[in-house]
C-alpha cells in the first residue's frame, strides 16, 4: 500500500496519481549510448583494424559506461517508485524519497495558481513540470518530468471546481416550491371539513385565494 494510500481521511479518495515520464531516465539513456559507442569501436578495431590493444580499451570504457548506466537506472527507478504525486477529493500530495522521506501537500481550496511548464521537445514527447502556487505554508509545490501533465493540471481543477460547488450547494438551499390554488382550496376544505374553521374563516379564507388568481 502506498503511503497516500495509508494516510487518507475518512471520506477521502484518491482521483489522480501522475507518474514520471521515461524522459526521468535521459541520464541513463545517455550513459547507455556512451556505452554503445565504445561498443562499436571495440569491434571495429578487433575486427576491421585488428588492434587487440586499442579493441581492449574502447571495450573497459565500454564496459564502464555500461555498469554506470545500470547502476543509475536501478537508483532511478527505485527513485521513481517512491516518490509519490497524488491528487484526492481534498488535496494535492506530493512525497518524496524512500528512508529520508519529505511530504509536502495542498488543500483544493488552498491553491491559487496551476502553471504548467512545457517546452517544445517536452509537447512533442508528452511530458512537462506542473507547478502550483499554494496560500498554504508550503508555498509552492513542483512536480518535474512527469507524464501527461495537462490530465494532471485537469484534475485538480476539476476537484477544485467540484470542492467549491458542493458548499456553495449547501449553503443555498432549493426554495420549497410554492402550492398551487387547487391545493389551497383542498387544504381549506379539509380543515372546514374537520371543524377547525368557523364558516365565516372558511368564507374570508377562501375569498382571499380566489382573489390571488
Amino acid at each position: 500500500m502506498s503511503y497516500a494510500e495509508k494516510n487518507l481521511a475518512p471520506g477521502e479518495t484518491i482521483v489522480y496519481r501522475a507518474r514520471y515520464h521515461w524522459i526521468y531516465y535521459k541520464t541513463t539513456l545517455v550513459l547507455l549510448l556512451v556505452a554503445a559507442v565504445f561498443g562499436l569501436w571495440w569491434w571495429i578495431s578487433g575486427n576491421a583494424l585488428e588492434d587487440p590493444t586499442t579493441s581492449s580499451i574502447f571495450g573497459n570504457i565500454g564496459l564502464l559506461f555500461l555498469f554506470a548506466a545500470a547502476v543509475h537506472f536501478v537508483v532511478r527507478r527505485i527513485r521513481s517508485s517512491a516518490d509519490e504525486y497524488v491528487v484526492t477529493n481534498r488535496r494535492v500530495i506530493r512525497k518524496y524519497g524512500l528512508v529520508a522521506r519529505e511530504v509536502e501537500q495542498a488543500l483544493l481550496d488552498r491553491i491559487q495558481d496551476i502553471t504548467l511548464r512545457q517546452g517544445i521537445t517536452a509537447r512533442l514527447l508528452g511530458y512537462g513540470t506542473v507547478v502550483l502556487e499554494t496560500a498554504s505554508e508550503t508555498g509552492r509545490l513542483t512536480f518535474p518530468d512527469i507524464a501527461a501533465p495537462e490530465e494532471f493540471r485537469k484534475a485538480v481543477w476539476d476537484q477544485q471546481t467540484g470542492a467549491v460547488a458542493a458548499p456553495a450547494a449547501l449553503a443555498a438551499p432549493a426554495a420549497p416550491p410554492v402550492p398551487t390554488t387547487a391545493t389551497r382550496l383542498a387544504e381549506l376544505e379539509d380543515l372546514k371539513a374537520r371543524g377547525l374553521l368557523s364558516a365565516e374563516e372558511y368564507a374570508r379564507k377562501r375569498e382571499q385565494i380566489l382573489s390571488s388568481l
